[in-house]
């Protein structure tokens, strides 16, 4: 029929036309070493407004390379002295939007770094630097900055659904 009927363990239903299931995501996250002891203290996972006046004439890394992490460069570029877009792949016309790619090239303090992946955050009570890795040779560099924003995805939270719901 047209309705849809969820059942719950209490034996109590709600039919509805549409039902809506906001499952949540789990954020992919960054696999460097001492990255887990400072996330939420110079390693976030996404961005907020509310940090931007922390990056106010500071370095601020953005490690992913889609729309995402192209759009936070972008609006830290507004208050950051730089951005630097850390990027794993080759290139990115391969997932990000051109219009998003000619509006990054087109400011000055936006840096992006292709083949480039962190390889450890350091710090104690807050971030203070991250190692890099280039992937072309496997050259190192210790950067100093206080700020990293990660977008490398995000995975549905939806495994609970397997074989009850098409998904």
């Amino acid at each position: 029929g047209p309705q849809r009927v969820i059942t719950f363990e209490d034996g109590s239903e709600i039919a509805a036309h549409s039902i809506v299931l906001a499952t949540g995501v789990f954020y992919r996250a960054l696999e460097a070493e001492g990255c887990s002891d400072l996330t939420g203290r110079g390693i976030y996972y996404g961005s907020a407004s509310t940090e931007a006046q922390a990056t106010q004439g500071e370095d601020v890394y953005i490690v992913g390379g889609a729309n995402s992490a192209g759009q936070a460069a972008v609006f830290f570029s507004r208050h950051a002295r730089s951005v630097t877009l850390l990027v794993r792949g080759k290139d990115l016309g391969h997932s990000m939007s051109h219009y998003l790619i000619e509006q990054i090239n087109a400011i000055d303090n936006i840096t992006v770094r292709l083949r480039t992946t962190v390889l450890e955050a350091h710090g104690t009570e807050h971030l203070e630097g991250i190692t890099l890795c280039e992937q072309d040779g496997g050259r190192t560099e210790q950067v100093t900055c206080g700020h990293v924003f990660v977008f490398i995805g995000a995975a549905p939270h939806t495994d609970w659904l397997d074989g009850t719901v098409a998904r």
